[in-house]
């Protein structure tokens, strides 16, 4: 089968951005090994030449004043390509002028063009058209599609809101779209509020690689001794919320044995030192920095619990990398795993950002035997082993080809 993706971003091993999600090539890669061919367009936005001089002078201030590492990159906008992993992928910038602005007519037959050439040279006729964010891969999607005869999918990353949605016309697109998924359920219930679907939409969640499930043996079960050991991991920013789950640990496991780990680097890190140094937890609490993904997948298995209560989480593959290594986890209620996580069952969900209820939370599994606690983190892991890279890509295909 030729799949075409369309995306507004795809891993490259030149790009430097950690805020970048790298789900699509996830997923590229995957239907790739199972046998298909594919090929990714990376629909980068680009603006005038002023846009990147004033970002390169004013960088830091923007990421310290609002929590980003995000200002015009001029890495992608060149034309390149490049293989990954067997996937061909193909950058094609489209320009506009107003950043979260919509792209002009012009703009949007110049590239539904430079996909044409790209396919032609190729020999490539899609059998399927799938795109992820909304803006311009919505308004692709369905055009390539009729064009091919070739299914239409489009995938949303977020609860992407009414206003938005009325703003770039989102619903008449939708109607041209054969399947939609979302990246979560919590964002799938959300939209359910303000648009319509031809069907019902589908979750296109994340998965952990199939070698760390196969990595597991016996003794990754937890021991759940005196000392409760607690880790977070993420870029240490402040929609992330990992200030209120230091404090909130502190209030209650100050008195008690404990060892807070935080894996992750960021423009927090200093404040977050400083609170660390202000509380004279410097024993207990301790902030790693940016640490590979292996070694955060050891640090896991030696912890008791993953805590990540931020705001605007996606999905969070961090989640069940940590349910995996058999983690209680307390994530954000509404956020990208509820619906994977039970609250009480295999996890525990929290409002995000709420220290008080985080509090509650931490209390309730200090409270627990060590055998409840065992239960809770063998349902996790049994959780965890049915959202493998393969898994997810496996059924997010299906739903896309039924």
């Amino acid at each position: 089968m030729n799949i075409l993706v369309l995306a507004s971003e795809y891993p490259y091993d030149k790009d430097t951005n950690a805020d970048r999600t790298k789900v699509v090539g996830y997923f590229a890669r995957e239907w790739v090994k199972q046998g298909h061919r594919v090929i990714a367009i990376v629909d980068s936005s680009t603006f005038p030449t002023m846009y990147y001089t004033v970002g390169d002078k004013i960088k830091g201030l923007v990421t310290k004043t609002f929590d980003v590492s995000r200002t015009p990159d001029r890495l992608w906008t060149k034309r390149f390509s490049y293989n990954d992993y067997g996937v061909h992928v193909e950058n094609i910038p489209i320009v506009k002028y107003i950043p979260h602005g919509r792209f002009s007519q012009n703009a949007i037959r110049k590239q539904l063009d430079e996909i044409d050439a790209i396919l032609e040279e190729n020999h490539f006729a899609p059998d399927v058209v799938t795109g992820h964010w909304v803006n311009p891969q919505i308004i692709l999607v369905p055009q390539i599609a009729q064009k091919y005869n070739a299914k239409a999918a489009f995938v949303f990353h977020a609860d992407y809101g009414k206003e938005n949605c009325e703003k770039f016309g989102v619903q008449q697109y939708l109607d041209q779209i054969d399947h939609i998924g979302f990246r979560s359920q919590s964002a799938l219930n959300a939209a359910k509020g303000y648009l319509t679907f031809k069907e019902e939409p589908f979750v296109a969640a994340s998965g952990i690689p199939d070698a760390f499930v196969e990595k597991l043996t016996s003794d990754s079960k937890k021991s759940f001794g005196d000392s409760t050991r607690i880790i977070t991991a993420g870029r240490l920013v402040e929609y992330k919320k990992i200030d209120v789950a230091l404090s909130a640990a502190v209030k209650v496991f100050s008195n008690a044995k404990y060892d807070f780990v935080v894996a992750g680097d960021g423009p927090m890190k200093e404040k977050l030192q400083g609170y660390v140094n202000e509380v004279q937890q410097q024993e207990h609490i301790h902030l790693l920095g940016q640490i590979d993904r292996n070694a955060l997948q050891h640090k896991m298995h030696e912890s008791d619990v993953f805590v990540l209560i931020s705001k605007h989480e996606t999905f969070g593959l961090v989640y069940l990398e940590a349910m995996l290594q058999g983690c209680i986890v307390i994530a954000s209620k509404f956020g990208g795993v509820d619906g994977i996580i039970k609250d009480g069952e295999n996890g525990f969900l929290c409002e995000e950002g709420n220290e008080e209820k985080l509090i509650r939370v931490f209390n309730r599994i200090k409270s627990m035997t060590i055998e409840e606690k065992r239960t809770i983190s063998r349902n996790a892991v049994e959780t965890a082993k049915r959202f493998t890279e393969k898994t997810v890509a496996e059924r997010y295909l299906c739903q896309i080809c039924k």
